[in-house]
């Protein structure tokens, strides 16, 4: 397991959410958030830092572990993604809460494993 790509797609089954539900969050396509789950498509830091939120996980933890010495200022770097998702924790309340309302937060997990 070593893409982010990979990474978000495990942890979406681990939450048992579909890329339905994945998208709407996002205000994307489906289409297009199964680009970003097959890796046709590079996200951007924001785009991690909405992912990492929805699915509840830190970013940095769907990022790839360095091949050898990473250079980054892990502790300075939680920090600034700490202040990123609470920015962009409020209106992801707001977005669960309608896609409840929906009927879009879980699907059966059994059509996700293909």
């Amino acid at each position: 397991m070593d893409t982010i790509a990979e990474k978000i797609r495990i942890q979406r089954l681990i939450q048992n959410y579909s890329q339905e539900y994945m998208a709407f969050m996002l205000d994307i396509s489906q289409a297009a958030y199964s680009n970003i789950e097959s890796g046709k498509t590079e996200i951007s830091v924001r785009r991690l830092m909405e992912i990492a939120e929805i699915l509840k996980v830190h970013a940095t933890d769907l990022m790839p572990k360095p091949k050898s010495g990473s250079g980054i200022d892990f502790p300075w770097f939680r920090i600034t993604l700490r202040k990123l998702n609470r920015a962009y924790h409020n209106n992801l309340n707001d977005k669960h809460l309608e896609a409840v309302r929906l009927g879009i937060v879980y699907r059966d997990i059994s059509k996700n494993l293909d």
